[in-house]
C-alpha cells in the first residue's frame, strides 16, 4: 500500500509561496523515509498517529495535535515511526530553486 498525497492550498488556489498538503501513509513499516534538503521551511502537523524525527543535531518526538518545525536548509528525514499509521499535514514555503514538493502540485 502507498502513501497517499492531498494538495490542500497550492497554486491551483492562487498560493505563490505556501503550499500544503495531507499526507496518508497506511503502513509505516512499509515506508522508507529518505534524507534530504531544501530551502522552504516546512512544518508538519500530526494529525494521526506518532513519531520521532532526528535533525540538526536534536530529536522530537511528535503526535496529534503537535507541529515539528524543519528549518531551511537543514538535512531531515531521519524518522523512527512509533504508530502503525500516519497522517499529517505539510505546510511549507515555495522556493524557486527547490526541486517540486512530493505531492506534485506546489507549483504550476
Amino acid at each position: 500500500m502507498s502513501n497517499h498525497y492531498e494538495s490542500l492550498v497550492g497554486h491551483k488556489e492562487g498560493a505563490r509561496r505556501l503550499h500544503i498538503h495531507r499526507t496518508v501513509i497506511p503502513d509505516t513499516s512499509a515506508h522508507a523515509p529518505y534524507q534530504h534538503e531544501h530551502v522552504s521551511e516546512e512544518v508538519f502537523y500530526i494529525l494521526e498517529g506518532r513519531a520521532e524525527y532526528r535533525f540538526g543535531g536534536k530529536t522530537i518526538t511528535a503526535g496529534p495535535g503537535e507541529t515539528v518545525f524543519i528549518p531551511s536548509g537543514v538535512r531531515h528525514a531521519e524518522i523512527t515511526y512509533l504508530s502503525p499509521s500516519m497522517t499529517y499535514l505539510t505546510i511549507r514555503t515555495v522556493e524557486p530553486e527547490d526541486e517540486a514538493c512530493c505531492c506534485g502540485e506546489d507549483r504550476a
